[in-house]
């Protein structure tokens, strides 16, 4: 859950992927050290099941990619993302947008924040507005203390931005306001509201959701996995006006604005 580190910022996660990324900490050593409290009943079966299946599942999937995947991966566009980094992701104050605030400033205290904010939030906010992925990447790599590369090129060109073409994927991980509303606490003081997507307080989440899929339907079209995404937007009885609020968010953001 997204607020669990607005309860406490470490709260379920063992924050061992610096030492893990670089070699330091070998998976054997930490898969071995958590079998064995759970065998003396210090850890609960769904806890050691989800932490070890992370461990040698995830983690040995992501490598995996990136050994698997030719040099080029790492330069991929499939959909052809060409907009300038945006100003919020190195300046929290260039945005009203409490959850990407939020975890621009925790990125600046501690150079870390988990999986779920980097992707539906971080890489969610690069996806809609079509940041160009190698922009995005060089930012991940900058910012993150466990930023290896074999981590940081398939989580974000094929997981966070979608730009391997679905080689990693079937679908890309995009979301509305809504998604994070549900996942947090995030949206309460937060001036846009998650269930409007037009209007001056149409949060830019739900309005940009919209119109990446307007933009790249045709794209998505054969995809069976955004079939009901897609149905939903062609139901939209305002979709010219999700367009021209999404124009202008994507300005306000180019100038730390919205």
């Amino acid at each position: 859950m997204i607020d669990s580190r607005q309860r406490s910022w470490s709260l379920h996660h063992s924050l061992l992927s610096p030492y893990l990324n670089i070699g330091l900490l070998h998976p054997r050593e930490v898969l071995d050290a958590a079998l064995a409290r759970f065998d003396q009943g210090d850890v609960p079966i769904a806890s050691a099941e989800g932490f070890v299946r992370q461990l040698i599942g995830w983690r040995e999937y992501v490598n995996a990619m990136y050994w698997h995947q030719d040099s080029d991966y790492k330069e991929r566009n499939g959909l052809e993302a060409t907009n300038e980094l945006l100003p919020v992701f190195d300046d929290a104050s260039m945005t009203s947008m409490n959850c990407v605030a939020s975890i621009v400033r925790d990125i600046d205290t501690r150079a870390w924040v988990h999986h779920i904010p980097r992707l539906m939030v971080l890489s969610n906010l690069a996806l809609l507005t079509g940041t160009n992925p190698q922009a995005f990447l060089a930012w991940m790599r900058r910012r993150f203390i466990d930023a290896a590369e074999w981590v940081m090129v398939p989580n974000v060109i094929g997981m966070g931005v979608h730009a391997d073409g679905g080689d990693m994927m079937t679908k890309p991980y995009a979301a509305g306001g809504a998604y994070i509303a549900r996942m947090s606490t995030y949206c309460a003081p937060c001036p846009y509201n998650p269930k409007l997507r037009t209007g001056e307080t149409a949060c830019p989440f739900t309005t940009l959701y919209w119109d990446f899929l307007d933009r790249n339907e045709q794209t998505f079209a054969g995809n069976h996995r955004m079939a009901q995404q897609l149905a939903g937007l062609r139901r939209l009885s305002d979709l010219p006006e999700v367009r021209d609020r999404a124009a202008v968010v994507l300005e306000g953001l180019a100038r730390g604005t919205v």
